[in-house]
């Protein structure tokens, strides 16, 4: 990538989020199996090194991207093809991004750390979801742990279940999870985790988003 490109991506970047730090991007190809609809990655970052997925998709494909960070201050971001904007910026838009028709190209998904992370060089374990379906395919039916979760979500944060966007649940010890986020509006984006036992059983929601933000 020239140097100017890397220039002008950082300082849209910068000013578009308010603060998104920007260092040695390491760049991949998120490669889907023969056949599948679903590529899967996860990794580390520390400080300013982020990491910069390629996707390549066709024409009128739809695009669906989850993220699950370990950090408050990890986001994602999505460039489409030939285009130095972003459509979608995850510290306003949270952790869940779809399109319904794509260009065909090569979109970007960016992981970073905030700058203010960025600088205390804090680190971020992530793992991120890519789905690529024909346009007007119908959405994969959440679980019946999803529901439960959107379903308490909601009443936590008093939005309606539309405004809680959550990640695929993930087995940890003693049980599962699914991270998540509840779209406040004015109040902004707030970042969940419900938790369920090893019966499979809905215990709480743990807040993730620290008072403030």
């Amino acid at each position: 990538m020239p140097t100017l490109r890397i220039l002008s991506l950082a300082l849209l970047l910068s000013v578009a989020v308010g603060g998104v730090a920007n260092g040695s991007d390491r760049e991949r190809d998120l490669e889907f199996a023969n056949g599948a609809t679903t590529a899967r990655a996860s990794g580390e970052i520390t400080g300013r090194d982020g990491v910069s997925y390629r996707v390549a998709a066709a024409a009128d494909q739809r695009l669906e991207v989850r993220f699950s960070p370990s950090n408050g201050s990890c986001y994602f971001n999505v460039l489409a093809p030939g285009s130095e904007e972003a459509v979608h910026i995850g510290s306003t838009a949270g952790d869940q991004f779809s399109l319904d028709r794509t260009k065909p190209g090569v979109y970007q998904i960016q992981v970073y750390l905030m700058r203010n992370a960025a600088r205390r060089e804090e680190r971020c374990r992530y793992q991120l979801t890519a789905e690529l379906t024909p346009a007007g395919a119908p959405a994969v039916a959440a679980s019946p742990k999803h529901q439960v979760c959107r379903r308490e979500a909601a009443k936590m944060y008093g939005v309606p279940v539309s405004q809680i966007a959550l990640a695929e649940a993930r087995i940890v010890r003693g049980g599962l999870e699914i991270d998540g986020t509840a779209d406040k509006q004015a109040e902004g984006v707030k970042k969940l985790r419900c938790i369920f036992d090893g019966g499979g059983r809905f215990k709480r929601i743990m807040a993730m988003t620290p008072d403030g933000e």
